[in-house]
């Protein structure tokens, strides 16, 4: 009867950890300020350029913003291999402009649910070079908040690498929701 409980808890246990590893792993959605086309979003064959930069109130370090940047080039650069295209090579500069970095405290989100959070938020701007034409902007915002022993083993870089897969996902056009024809888009 013991083993047979302790089997319970166990499997019980796991299910809800993998379970709730959907917040931390979700990818967050975009909201547009200017629709990506669909012969915009970066194919197999584009080169991709990231640049990241913070408003002077964020607190985040130089190797942080390179962390990041690097997280998003290689997001992109993972999903846009199965992105073919029948035009030539274009070249993007993507430019994300952090709006809001906070770590949060791994012992506050230890401690308890919605202590402690994490926050991502920023403005993704897409240009195409060299004309430096703006092909596609949108806000995306992550915030971490889960509490236990998942909120304190849960780090900054996760919800990073989660955020730029949101990025990279978007300007792929590899999103829930499909990018607009040209003739619709803003």
């Amino acid at each position: 009867m013991l083993i047979r409980t302790a089997r319970c808890l166990i499997g019980s246990a796991g299910i809800i950890v993998f379970g709730l590893y959907g917040c931390a792993g979700t990818a967050p959605k975009p909201n547009f300020s200017h629709a990506i086309v669909a012969d915009a979003r970066i194919a197999s064959q584009d080169q991709d350029e990231v640049t990241v930069d913070a408003d002077d109130a964020v607190k985040i370090l130089p190797v942080e913003r390179e962390r990041m940047a690097q997280a998003v080039k290689l997001k992109i650069d993972t999903r846009k291999v199965s992105n073919a295209s029948p035009t030539p090579a274009r070249s993007y500069t993507v430019s994300l402009h952090l709006s809001r970095y906070d770590k949060g405290n791994a012992f506050a989100r230890a401690m308890l649910a919605g202590l402690g959070q994490i926050h991502i938020e920023g403005k993704v701007a897409v240009f195409q070079m060299p004309e430096h034409t703006l092909v596609g902007e949108f806000q995306m915002t992550k915030t971490f908040a889960w509490g236990g022993i998942y909120g304190a083993a849960t780090s900054m870089e996760d919800i990073e690498n989660t955020f730029a897969d949101g990025v990279a996902a978007t300007i792929t056009g590899q999103n829930d929701s499909p990018p607009k024809p040209a003739s619709v888009a803003r």
